[in-house]
This record gives structure tokens, C-alpha cells and sequence, in this order.
């Protein structure tokens, strides 16, 4: 099973509710991290996908953007009350706890009495198992929680990765870098049901500074040759690099780089709707916007390793 993680920015909760038409339930569970108190288009992607199956693990104590100070929050009984419950709308909640010393969330999680996840992004030592073990799924990235004693204590894990290689600067991807594998190995780890990944955008969220000198496009692919691992081609600008204009004629550089190396390499790539969307705008010669270009990027991405 795949658990993209993503946070509730409108471009990726927009990528969700265009995908669903296209997938088959009961593999994919989208992990969502609230980034804006206001919840109205994320009820909306929760009302849109659940109905349908895919049902998403939502972050019910959000610390990043809009709730970065607000470390007491438990939003679960606002969403519910939010939701379509007789359409057949719901999530499951989502408990995010930062390390053992995260005191909110562990009382959080040590007092919640319904069917939930834990969602852990630091480092955990054996004190956390009884917490652990009071929820019915826990996500863990091995890069960082490599006590296997832990491990064979959960009954459901999730191993998940930030596999994707941000550049502080658009202007500094290499045509190409590695993503990870643990669409291949995360079988291996004790008791673990399926993986996870952040897709083509970091784990921290950043906000944006403005416009972008380059314009970089980002196209996920598993790699036959190489042993089925995951890469990720990258397609920048190359005009003007030194101003912040332009951005639609940057966007439509980088598009004809990416539709003409797809176009070189076609075996490379799954002919996703995200990358049929791509398609799409260099047959118009129509500039969409970044959010857009990202939500296609995002898309492929989860399309790509979904059909693996």
C-alpha cells in the first residue's frame, strides 16, 4: 500500500481529488498535514476522495505555516463536524509526534480513544512503545528510528522516506537525482503493510519567495535498467536566470525540454494523467501557473509509484 504524504496547500489537495477518477481504491491512503486554519477545501478533498475509498490519514495536531505556534491544537472535531458523514465521508486521524519529548502530542495520543495513526517525524526511543502501540497504524521513517525492538512491538507500520533531493535554488538541480527504494524494501522491515513518501516536495514546508528566477519541472520514473529504483529528471530554464520575469515563457522552455526527452525516452515513463496534463499545455502553448505545474508534477509522482 502507498501513503503519499502531502500537506493541505490547494495544488496538492486539488492533485488528490483529480486522481481519484483514475485509481482503484484500497492501495493508496493519502497522509494529509493541515497548513491553513481554514478547513473549507480540505473538508471539500475529504467529501470529494473518501466516498470513493481512498481514505485519507489526516494530521489532527498540524504545526507547520498557519498552525507553526499552535502546538495544543486537536482540529479532528471541527473536520467532523465538517464533513459529509451521510454521504459516506470520513478520514482517519492522524497523530503527528515530533520526538519522545513532544509532550503534547504523546498526551494527545495517550488519551485518544478512537481508531487512529501516529505519524512520528523524529527520532523514538523504547519508552514511546506503549504510546505506539495504542495506535492501530504508525508511520516511521527508518533513516531516523532504527531500534528494531520498537519495530517488532507495532503490529502496522508504514515505513516512509523524504526521498526528494530540494535544491535551494531551481538554478542547482542536475538533470537527474536519486529518490529512494523503499517501494522495493519496505517489505523488509518487521510488520510494516506499505510505504510512504513526501512526492516531489520537501518534508519541511517553505513558504515561496516570490517568483522564480528559474523554472524547474520535475518528473518522477522507475528505472527497469537500474533495479526498479526511482529517479527523478528535472527540467530547468535557461533564460535570463538572473531576473524574476517571464515566468510563463521560462515554464514553456522547461516544458519543451521535458515533452522532448519524454518524447526521446518514452519507455521511461507511465503515461499519467499528470504527465498527459503536462502534454496538454505544451499542445496549447498555455501557461497554467507554478501551483498547476507542481499539482501535474505531484500527480505523476503518485500515479507513477502507485501502479508499480
Amino acid at each position: 500500500m502507498y501513503f503519499p504524504i502531502l500537506k493541505g496547500k490547494e495544488f496538492e489537495l486539488k492533485a488528490l481529488r483529480e486522481l481519484v477518477d483514475h485509481l482503484s481504491p484500497g492501495t493508496l491512503y493519502p497522509v494529509i498535514e493541515p497548513l491553513n486554519i481554514k478547513k473549507d477545501y480540505l473538508i471539500e478533498t475529504i467529501d470529494k476522495i473518501s466516498p470513493k475509498g481512498f481514505i485519507p490519514l489526516v494530521v489532527i495536531n498540524p504545526r507547520q505555516d498557519e498552525y507553526e505556534s499552535t502546538v495544543n491544537s486537536n482540529i479532528s472535531s471541527d473536520l467532523k463536524k465538517g464533513i459529509n458523514v451521510s454521504q459516506g465521508s470520513t478520514f482517519h486521524p492522524c497523530i503527528k509526534i515530533l520526538d519522545d519529548n513532544d509532550t503534547n502530542a504523546i498526551y494527545l495520543a495517550s488519551t485518544f480513544d478512537e481508531v487512529f495513526a501516529i505519524y512520528m517525524e523524529g527520532t523514538i526511543t523504547s519508552k514511546m512503545i506503549p504510546i505506539l502501540q495504542r495506535a492501530d497504524l504508525v508511520l516511521l521513517n527508518p533513516a531516523k528510528n532504527i531500534n528494531y525492538m520498537i519495530w517488532s512491538a507495532l503490529s502496522k507500520v508504514v515505513v516512509f522516506s523524504d526521498g526528494f533531493s530540494k535544491e535551494e535554488r531551481n538554478l542547482d538541480y542536475p538533470a537527474e537525482s536519486d529518490y529512494d527504494s523503499l517501494h522495493l524494501t519496505y517489505n523488509q522491515y518487521h510488520n510494516a503493510i506499505g510505504f510512504g513518501d513526501y512526492t516531489i516536495l520537501p518534508e519541511k514546508f517553505k513558504k515561496g519567495g516570490g517568483p522564480a528566477y528559474v523554472v524547474t519541472l520535475h518528473l518522477s520514473y522507475i528505472d527497469n535498467i537500474r533495479y526498479n529504483k526511482v529517479y527523478v529528471r528535472h527540467f530547468s530554464s535557461y533564460t535570463n536566470t538572473q531576473a524574476q520575469s517571464n515566468p510563463g515563457g521560462k515554464f514553456k522552455e522547461a516544458l519543451n525540454l521535458l515533452v522532448s526527452y519524454v518524447n526521446s525516452n518514452p519507455q521511461k515513463f507511465v503515461l499519467t494523467e499528470g504527465l498527459k496534463g503536462f502534454y496538454g499545455y505544451h499542445q496549447t502553448n498555455h501557461y497554467p501557473g507554478l501551483g498547476i505545474a507542481k499539482k501535474l508534477s505531484i500527480k505523476h509522482h503518485i500515479e507513477t509509484l502507485y501502479q508499480f
